[in-house]
């Protein structure tokens, strides 16, 4: 994405605000700033801080997909096994010191589950999260699964195969130093979360495929 019109501008210094000092405590005059930009302006583009927060997490969530190269690493394997691990690896990825250092994808995490729980959270913003599910990750759970053409076992079988690392997400925020720390702990963590993951998917297909 260009950063060089007005509203991109306004869109990644606001990302890089709120990053680092998260919703509460940025101001609209802080983005300003970074941006060097003034109120009008952001007001025009995005109406007003909440909106603009949305449109950053959902930034956020794209980029994940973009720089991961997800889709192409899941393309390039040719069983659903290898493509699942893949799409662990990529979210494992986040977590590992070696992939950030300062800890700034830690952080838009964080701010990403906190909207995501809140009470008054609106769905639209994470439509791109439901695009990569239905797109990417649900054939891949599909397969693993087949011959079951239940939606609903799908469903779910996609909701609980790719839900395990959200609790590693969870402790690291709770605990700084619960992160992966080199490329030996994330292949490590990876294969381990796959393995578990699988097991269970070949239990549902047995069950669903008497």
């Amino acid at each position: 994405m260009s950063k060089k019109s007005t509203r991109n501008k306004i869109l990644f210094a606001a990302s890089d605000v709120f990053c680092e000092r998260g919703f509460e405590k940025t101001t609209i005059r802080d983005i300003c700033a970074v941006a060097d930009v003034n109120v009008a302006s952001i007001n025009y583009h995005f109406g007003d801080k909440q909106n603009l927060f949305y449109k950053v997490l959902a930034l956020w969530m794209e980029d994940f997909v973009e720089k991961a190269g997800l889709r192409e690493r899941m393309d390039s394997k040719s069983t659903p096994e290898d493509k699942f691990r893949e799409y662990i690896h990529a979210e494992l990825g986040t977590l590992c010191v070696k992939n950030d250092p300062d800890g700034l994808t830690l952080n838009r995490v964080r701010l990403i589950l906190q909207e995501l729980t809140a009470e008054d959270h609106k769905p639209e913003v994470f439509a791109c999260h439901k695009e990569l599910d239905e797109k990417v990750i649900y054939p891949v759970i599909k397969a693993l699964i087949t011959p079951c053409e239940d939606p609903e076992v799908i469903h779910n079988a996609c909701i609980a195969a790719t839900s395990m690392t959200t609790h590693y997400f969870l402790m690291a925020m709770d605990d700084p130093k619960f992160t992966l720390q080199t490329q030996e702990d994330l292949d490590f963590t990876t294969d381990f979360l796959t393995t578990f993951a699988l097991g269970g998917l070949k239990a549902i297909k047995e069950k669903h495929n008497d």
